[in-house]
């Protein structure tokens, strides 16, 4: 739920009360129309138990298919608010087999429109004006119907082109009868745990209960749009369409008419010369920057909800009525999550699992790692395969529902996004890979996050447990994070942040370890840290320049003492004050490796002009007093020797004794 106030918010009580006032044959017939499916559904689960009802060759996942099939048909013959479950129900391998998820995905939120007489008499119940009053145009048929509404093309008096979407007439009533026969059946299955599998049924009904009656208000889903507009406007190429508020209200909603390409139309895309790959990556930038940067997202991109500008190549989000919210606590827990799975460590995953309320506190977690690390394994051991985010779903769905996951509704929405999203690039670009396109994104986030406890565990995880670099880890994060593809990663803005950790309080130990490595094997260490190259010279915001610039700074300042010892230790020839020049030039050596713009010449211009600005002020007084003092001892010592008596030479002492 969001702080955006509901006219008619979801209540148990209020769905009962809704309940009572129906009149006994309309809710005894629909109870009957939901059991109808519901004993035929149990009857087919019953009987797929047995070998000898199936078909010859017919297999499980065969019969599972068939059985999902009927049941897509009985959804959409169920009407509005069985649609939303099955929609729901298609995004929860925690409640249902994989084979039922990918048949119910295929649901089209689409149904027969309802009379038009009926809809203009609601526009002009809402608005108080006769449609062809309030338009200056308006077509008599709509040009699209779902299961909460239809949508009919407009003009507005100024001349503005409109999409006026009006809701199905009792829609409220007939979605509260359904929610809480559907409810009162959720109470009896938990009191069966065999039948429950341990699921909080009630509680499922009654967080799908709060996300629908959201949908059911137009207003809320008005403040939800431009939201979303203006959360978006910072990312280039990607538009919302903007609210008409004279001409929407609880049960209508105007906005901007877009005119577009179905995103999913690639013939037409490409006769319109659009940038397919930029468009891609800046559809998952957009989704990541609204999950976790404004943590608002578009919980329903399917293909009819994203057009493509033809003039321009803007891709365009339409229809807000699901959206998702991700709080400020989920997002650092869903970090944590993110750098365990990326390190391959399951056994990781129990307490943030818990909390975010994905798994019961007394899940048989021991059986569960061992199979997760088999299946990390599978998944991740191989660089050359590309994994979708589908086969990484598929892969851990029979765990989720074998070990009783419960997933919440707004992290449903998010696999089910994502998977959306993924399913259209795959379309578009059958080599689009969301977990590169996705990793710098997600890196920065990790660095830039506010609290910095998830810095401390991603810089621990790049230590073994001696304090040695952990190059295996770093050199897979660097790949992840820099991995090089033609949709345009974004992998700018990346090492500043990266720079902030590492030369950070927190940052002391890894940089304590990269040192020492590199002081102790040049040359291992030089191979190693050309590996990480990728990382800096990808990112066009930060020139070589500018990161030496940081490092200078950092070494001659107070915070850079301890490191600045370290590094002058390991440099200096062994017995003397001065410093080492083989080991200086491996070092210089090793930092070309690293950047092409680093060597000998950035750093004089990065230490001149460090001294030289206001910053250096401290460090260049100490340079010139010690230069001074050094010229003075210099000048003290010549003048010690001349003021001193000349030295006499043996031979000419012999000599004058022999006088």
């Amino acid at each position: 739920m969001t702080n955006i106030p509901l006219e008619r918010p979801y209540s148990p009580e209020f769905i009962e009360e809704q309940l009572r006032e129906a009149r006994i044959w309309r809710a005894l017939w629909r109870v009957l129309e939901i059991l109808s499916v519901l004993l035929i559904g149990s009857w087919w689960r019953v009987i797929d138990r047995w070998s000898w009802t199936y078909r010859q060759g017919e297999t499980l996942e065969d019969r599972q298919r068939r059985r999902a099939e009927w049941l897509l048909g009985r959804v959409i013959w169920l009407g509005p608010a069985f649609v939303k479950v099955g929609q729901t129900l298609s995004t929860r391998p925690d409640l249902l087999p994989l084979t039922y998820i990918q048949v119910l995905s295929k649901l089209q939120d689409q149904l027969p429109s309802f009379p038009n007489e009926i809809a203009f008499a609601l526009i002009e119940e809402e608005l108080g004006w006769k449609p062809w009053t309030l338009f200056d145009q308006m077509d008599l048929e709509p040009f699209a119907a779902a299961s909460l509404g239809q949508v009919y093309y407009a003009v507005t008096h100024a001349g503005e082109e409109v999409a006026v979407k009006v809701q199905r007439p009792g829609l409220v009533q007939v979605i509260s009868l359904d929610l809480a026969l559907i409810r009162r059946l959720a109470v009896i299955i938990e009191r069966y745990p065999k039948l429950s599998r341990g699921q909080p049924w009630v509680s499922i009904v009654d967080e799908f209960g709060s996300k629908l009656f959201e949908e059911l208000d137009y207003v809320h889903e008005a403040h939800l749009t431009e939201r979303f507009k203006i959360n978006v406007e910072e990312v280039p190429a990607v538009y919302a369409p903007s609210v008409f508020w004279k001409y929407s209200s609880r049960r209508v909603l105007t906005t901007e008419l877009i005119r577009g390409i179905k995103i999913t139309d690639k013939e037409e895309l490409e006769a319109a010369e659009i940038d397919i790959p930029f468009l891609l990556s800046q559809g998952v930038r957009a989704n990541l920057k609204q999950l976790f940067e404004h943590g608002l997202f578009h919980a329903d991109p399917h293909p009819g909800n994203l057009l493509v500008r033809p003039e321009d190549g803007t891709l365009v989000f339409i229809d807000f009525g699901m959206m998702g919210i991700i709080h400020p606590e989920q997002k650092l827990r869903i970090f944590e999550i993110f750098i365990d799975v990326v390190n391959q460590r399951p056994e990781n995953l129990k307490d943030n699992l818990v909390a975010l309320g994905c798994l019961r506190p007394d899940a048989r977690w021991d059986e569960l790692v061992p199979i997760a690390n088999d299946l990390f394994k599978a998944l991740f051991g191989s660089a050359d395969r590309l994994h979708t985010f589908q086969d990484v779903t598929n892969s851990f769905a029979p765990l989720l529902y074998e070990y009783e996951f419960r997933i919440p509704v707004d992290f449903a929405y998010i696999v089910r996004a994502i998977m959306t999203l993924e399913g259209i690039s795959l379309q578009l670009a059958p080599d689009f890979d969301i977990f590169a396109v996705s990793a710098p994104y997600a890196a920065r986030m990790m660095l830039t996050f506010p609290d910095p406890s998830l810095r401390k565990r991603l810089l621990d995880e790049l230590l073994t447990e001696d304090g040695a670099v952990d190059w295996k880890r770093l050199e897979d994060l660097t790949a992840l994070a820099a991995h090089d593809t033609r949709f345009r990663l974004e992998t700018e803005g990346l090492v500043e942040p990266a720079l902030d950790m590492i030369l950070s309080p927190e940052g002391a130990g890894l940089r304590k370890a990269l040192i020492s490595d590199a002081l102790r094997s040049p040359n291992k260490s030089s191979d190693r840290i050309e590996g990480l190259a990728p990382l800096l010279a990808t990112d066009p915001s930060f020139s070589g320049r500018a990161i030496m610039d940081r490092m200078v700074s950092f070494l001659l300042s107070p915070e850079g003492e301890e490191t600045r010892m370290q590094l002058a230790a390991g440099l200096r020839a062994n017995g003397n004050e001065g410093f080492d020049l083989v080991r200086v030039m491996d070092l210089i050596g090793m930092a070309g490796r690293l950047h092409p713009e680093f060597g000998a010449r950035t750093l004089a211009r990065s230490l001149g002009g460090y001294l030289l600005s206001e910053q250096g002020k401290p460090a260049r007084y100490q340079l010139v007093e010690a230069g001074t003092l050094k010229l003075l001892d210099g000048i003290a010592g010549q003048l010690n020797r001349l003021a001193g008596p000349t030295a006499t030479s043996p031979r000419k002492s012999v000599l004058t004794e022999n006088k």
